[in-house]
């Protein structure tokens, strides 16, 4: 696994987990979750373009560089505890604002939310946005052999998952619109995703934090599976990636990955990347894996957001999606 320090400018002192060098960036206030982007920012070269038809989530944006492409694409998934927000969210605007700068095509994703469909409606939807992208490829310009899948809170489980499972049928769920495409990336980033919901308590518990209780009828997760997530351990680890690590074949060996999360956060136990980053040497090859935590950082916080930051990420990405 790779050991870089985010911040060029960091003192000695970050801390390490597992042999993996954490970046330090210091304090910060976190991102309003919700909101549309304001009109001062760029508007999407096609908007609200469906991409199967069960449902009216079923849409996304498409922005464009200048050029003729074909663009390497950066597929953006939103966060919102499967239960809200959109594909316009303010929170995402840094990483489609910065993709498009750097030549990307950037597409962002809506998908149908908890309250509408429960598990795997989401992920089957990021994954029909995802051969989406290869069906219509001519059409927009997209580098149909260059996608990354880039999500943060619930869309970087999303992200995951849709990264880690391509070749498994059942998380296809309800849609079949462009079925005989792949839904395969060469990347993903997660920014401090939920990963493994069965032991989200356990990991709280274990960095001092009690009064957190993901296995609870109304948690987020729990809506999301359509169940409490403590109710059922075989069924609740259906939505967990290594349930189906037996169906990643060699040829996705090459996939990369850049997992973030901050030691402050208090939505989700930042151990949930710990253990990502670590379990995913399995399948991935070590110099493809990128994992770091920000110290002081929250969920959602803008130091995930900085120019800094999603510099490295976009260098990892032109290294690893190149190569």
């Amino acid at each position: 696994m790779k050991k870089t320090l985010s911040n060029k400018k960091a003192a000695a002192g970050c801390i390490a987990f597992c042999c993996i060098i954490a970046f330090t960036l210091g304090g910060g206030t976190a991102f309003a979750g919700e909101g549309n982007a304001p009109s001062s920012q760029r508007m999407a070269d096609y908007a609200n373009v469906a991409y199967a038809d069960q449902s009216s989530s079923q849409v996304l944006d498409i922005y464009l560089p200048e050029g003729e492409g074909p663009f390497p694409v950066i597929t953006v998934v939103h966060g919102g505890g499967f239960a809200f927000g959109s594909q316009t969210m303010d929170i995402i605007r840094p990483v489609i604002e910065a993709g498009v700068e750097r030549g990307y095509a950037v597409v962002s994703v809506d998908y149908r939310k908890s309250g509408e469909a429960v598990f795997p409606a989401a992920l089957a939807d990021v994954k029909a946005a995802v051969r989406f992208i290869r069906a219509n490829a001519g059409e927009y310009g997209f580098d149909s052999g260059h996608i990354a899948v880039w999500g943060e809170s619930a869309g970087a489980y999303l992200a995951v998952m849709t990264a880690l499972t391509p070749d498994v049928e059942e998380l296809d769920g309800d849609v079949t619109t462009n079925a005989g495409y792949a839904s395969s990336v060469n990347a993903f980033v997660d920014f401090y995703g939920p990963v493994e919901f069965y032991a989200m308590d356990e990991e709280y518990a274990a960095l001092g934090n009690k009064g957190v209780r993901f296995a609870s009828d109304d948690s987020f997760e729990s809506r999301f599976l359509g169940q409490n997530i403590g109710k059922d351990k075989e069924f609740t680890y259906k939505t967990y990636w290594e349930t189906y690590s037996d169906q990643f074949t060699d040829t996705d060996t090459g996939l990369a990955a850049w997992i973030q999360a901050g030691d402050a956060d208090q939505n989700v136990p930042f151990t949930e990347s710990v253990n990502l980053a670590e379990r995913l040497g399995s399948l991935l090859k070590e110099e493809r894996i990128e994992f770091g935590i920000i110290e002081g950082a929250a969920h959602e916080d803008k130091l995930f957001y900085t120019e800094e930051n999603l510099d490295d990420v976009f260098e990892f990405l032109a290294d690893t999606m190149e190569n």
